[in-house]
């Protein structure tokens, strides 16, 4: 082979230089043209494709939605299990997380670590929630996560190490001001013992026992509380007979969860509920309370009020607080909703510099009270909450994993089979004046209740001053101390 010279190399490199120097001094030019008081006009907008849900049923009660997709050879399935922390007994808050979590720990013909080599062997994972793996692993897959959800074996060495780390956690989560803030929020507006209120607490993990897990996985994890979602390259008619293959077995029985929830108590309106949490560098502001539930009417002009509320970066909150005061790195509001029919929260929230601490909440409520009353949403603020639901859509859906993800929305929140597909509409569709009566409905801070978690030597003075409302210290339970 002849030998290349160095003087060819060279010469190459040269060439090359060049042209990427011309090319440059190309684009500079054309970028040199361009009209820079004049914004740029956006692309056209992106189609919103959303496979068809198609819901079967196998014999045994079994749900199965199958969302189909075909462009690459993968296969996710995930798993929606009706058996929420408001099943818990009393005293013993923490059993539905705990069984959920104990069933990676073992079946009664795998141990743990079985089954992770049988993960390794497939190269792809299997959590009781579902998988997502290429089409050839799907049988082997689903046969472990039907070894998981039917036949766990609850060691008893799992349980006390998960009691152990999740002791640890709570432990943690005692000196989070964010956790506290939404213990005391929980505890005003919804009253102690209410099933929104109750939570995990070192009690009530040490009382829990293997045969509450048994118990409660024998009670609720059944085939009417279970529902499957199968999207990617599969037909129903393949989806149905590997669900039905791996589940079609299991028998019925147990109890079909409900949801008994009484009403919230009534927090007393305009009070400032003041938890101390001395040294505190911020403060955690929290003013909301009971928000609507998921299924009602006026859900998609709450969703645009909110985005031009606290739902985005433009927003007011964030653009008062952070951008016009310096008050905080950001302040958001959101309405949290629970599966239907059940009640939501509503609340606003940001943490804010200590010494500003009284400042910054006037101009919260000051938002709060102004976009239902004299300042309401703009025909401009509107337009642009719908155009930034609208136009995120379609990356929400650009993998297989996301799509099944959007078919457990729909089978959580019992939405319509076609809510994704109208979903675009549904958001043009919104008023100004819908959004403004949104507004109107729902934030009101005369009823809301107002947290605040921070250094009462520092804050208690400004809040009383604020003349926002009488102020209480209270505890992580929401009850009142000097």
């Amino acid at each position: 082979m002849k030998k290349i010279s160095t003087e060819f190399w060279q010469r190459a490199f040269l060439a090359f230089t060049v042209g990427l120097f011309l090319s440059c001094a190309a684009r500079v030019s054309q970028a040199q043209e361009l009209d820079r008081s004049k914004k740029p006009a956006s692309g056209a907008p992106v189609t919103l494709r959303i496979p068809a849900i198609q819901m079967r049923t196998l014999k045994n009660g079994i749900k199965v939605a199958v969302l189909e997709q075909h462009e690459l050879p993968l296969v996710a399935v995930r798993v929606v299990v009706d058996a929420a922390p408001t099943l818990d007994p009393t005293g013993k808050e923490g059993v539905s997380a705990l069984t959920a979590a104990m069933l990676s720990e073992g079946t009664t013909t795998r141990t743990a670590d079985q089954l992770a080599e049988s993960f390794a062997d497939l190269g792809n994972r299997v959590t009781p929630g579902g998988f997502t793996t290429v089409v050839p692993n799907v049988d082997s897959s689903m046969a472990l996560l039907a070894d998981m959800l039917l036949h766990p074996a609850f060691p008893a060495a799992s349980l006390e190490r998960l009691r152990q780390n999740n002791l640890v956690t709570l432990k943690r989560q005692l000196d989070q001001p964010g956790y506290l803030a939404r213990r005391v929020f929980a505890n005003t507006v919804w009253g102690p013992g209410h099933p929104y209120e109750r939570t995990i607490t070192e009690s009530s993990l040490n009382a829990i026992t293997r045969d509450d897990l048994v118990a409660f996985h024998g009670r609720y994890y059944r085939p009417q509380n279970v529902q499957f979602v199968v999207a990617g390259d599969v037909t129903p008619a393949a989806a149905v007979a590997m669900v039905e293959k791996a589940f079609g077995k299991w028998p019925a029985g147990g109890f079909k969860a409900r949801y008994t929830i009484p009403a919230a108590k009534s927090a007393a309106a305009g009070t400032i509920y003041l938890y101390d949490r001395p040294n505190s560098p911020q403060s955690v502001l929290l003013v909301g309370g009971v928000g609507p539930a998921r299924n009602t009417p006026d859900y998609y002009a709450i969703d645009v009020m909110n985005t031009a509320l606290g739902g985005a970066f433009s927003s007011r909150l964030n653009l008062n607080l952070r951008e016009t005061h310096s008050f905080t790195y950001g302040a958001n509001s959101f309405f949290n909703y629970r599966m239907t029919p059940q009640p939501g929260e509503f609340y606003a929230a940001s943490q804010v510099q200590t010494a500003k601490t009284d400042s910054a909440l006037v101009e919260m409520v000051r938002e709060l009270r102004e976009i239902g009353g004299k300042r309401p949403l703009s025909a401009e603020e509107v337009s642009f909450a719908k155009s930034s639901a609208v136009k995120s859509l379609p990356l929400s859906f650009e993998t297989v994993e996301q799509i099944a993800s959007a078919g457990v929305s729909v089978l959580r929140d019992g939405l319509p089979l076609n809510y994704y597909n109208t979903l675009s509409a549904s958001y043009r569709r919104v008023s100004a004046a819908q959004a403004n009566a949104a507004a109107k409905k729902y934030v009101d801070p005369s009823h809301e209740t107002i947290v605040v978690v921070g250094d009462r030597k520092q804050i208690e003075a400004g809040l009383r001053a604020a003349g926002l409302g009488p102020v209480v210290v209270v505890d992580e339970n929401g009850k009142a101390v000097k």
